[in-house]
């Protein structure tokens, strides 16, 4: 009998560290501090010698093969009421996360494609915008948008959030589109492409672009519902 108990223990035991390990193992913090620096390297040569594609393409193969399906940390950013909110337990639908600074040129088009979708779809899934910003610039940017996107904001001279929060900031840099299943999953995540890369559209142009870029990145959130499909086609 005591064998049995014993041996009960240990596959209870064995079990939950194995447990630990394999959750740990596919947190995006762990992924980012594994391989954030072989990536960053390459990446730094692409874009130091301006092979734009090069960069590009390192990232998508980043994402896709270390970071997609990987679990978001359970981190805590604050609303514009000053109230800390915990990302994985507050919103139960899929969600996409996207973060910018204060600072950032926002493509002309970007925030009113974001508003139509957030209009159109916000029953099927949640949208937040993430400010790296003291709460006075977090609450002028936010006017912006809809009441149907929620306004984070984490400022990091407060000096009280765990480095992996940092990772969302620091490793990928921004403005980042964090797309996010129910179960707290990283399906992409894509980078927007800088203004002054892209070739000069008109505001009809950029609006129908970033729609379409959002639209892609939605549809990942659906793949056991509806997809969107709605893509539009420019003037």
């Amino acid at each position: 009998m005591k064998f049995i108990v014993y041996s009960l223990i240990f596959i209870l035991t064995s079990f939950s560290a194995f447990s630990q390990r394999s959750l740990k193992d596919s947190l995006f913090s762990e992924v980012i501090y594994t391989n954030i620096k072989s990536y960053s390297y390459q990446a730094n040569q692409a874009y130091a010698t301006k092979n734009f594609a090069k960069g590009k393409e390192l990232f998508r193969n980043f994402i896709q093969e270390k970071v997609a399906n990987k679990y978001l940390d359970n981190f805590k950013a604050k609303n514009l009421n000053g109230a800390l909110v915990s990302i994985n337990s507050y919103f139960k639908k899929p969600v996409i996360l996207i973060t910018y600074a204060s600072w950032c040129v926002v493509e002309e088009g970007e925030i009113p494609a974001l508003n139509e979708l957030a209009k159109r779809y916000h029953d099927k899934i949640d949208f937040v915008v993430l400010f790296w910003d003291n709460a006075n610039k977090a609450r002028k940017q936010a006017k912006q948008f809809n009441n149907k996107v929620t306004i984070l904001y984490i400022d990091e001279r407060e000096n009280m959030f765990a480095s992996e929060v940092k990772n969302l900031k620091h490793a990928l840099g921004f403005p980042l589109a964090y797309y996010i299943d129910s179960e707290d999953r990283i399906i992409d995540i894509k980078k927007k492409t800088p203004e002054l890369l892209r070739p000069k559209e008109s505001y009809i142009d950029a609006y129908v672009q970033n729609y379409n870029e959002f639209v892609d990145g939605l549809n990942s959130l659906l793949i056991n519902g509806e997809a969107i499909n709605e893509y539009l086609v420019g003037k």
